[in-house]
């Protein structure tokens, strides 16, 4: 009796051994980090998605952390929220990126809301810089 115990936990090991070499030799999923471009392609995108949505209140938290300490919530959505111009879509060209910077172009499609102004569409081509800071992309707001 004993010796077929011994036989069994020898089968039971040697199953155990087999079963982790066999772990071991199988393709394991690697963490791709996504590159800086297509991390700010992400952000200008949402950021976009919320300007053309009205959401300003969530398109400030895109824009610089300068800007945005000399620019309020408040104040932001009053200026941007009083336009006469508003955006109906974008489409983003070119993404690209040098060290903290990085640069879009998009193509916009907007509408004036006058009432003495034609309704149709316009679309214009932008170009956008974003800074890093802190391991996360913000828009550069234009000069002005």
């Amino acid at each position: 009796m004993e010796v077929k115990k011994l036989r069994n936990i020898a089968k039971i090991l040697s199953f155990l051994a087999l079963a982790a070499i066999f772990l071991q030799c199988t393709p394991k999923a690697e963490l791709v980090k996504e590159d800086d471009a297509a991390i700010l392609r992400k952000r200008v995108e949402e950021y976009w998605t919320y300007r053309v949505k009205g959401e300003l209140d969530k398109s400030n938290s895109y824009e610089s952390p300068e800007y945005r300490e000399k620019i309020n919530l408040v104040r932001y959505i009053n200026q941007l929220g009083r336009s006469p111009m508003k955006w109906d879509g974008f489409d983003i060209i070119e993404v690209w990126t040098t060290g903290e910077e990085g640069h879009v172009k998009l193509n916009t499609r907007y509408r004036y809301l006058l009432p003495q102004t034609t309704k149709a569409a316009f679309e214009r081509m932008i170009e956008e810089e974003w800074i890093k800071k802190g391991g996360q992309w913000y828009r550069r707001p234009p000069v002005s």
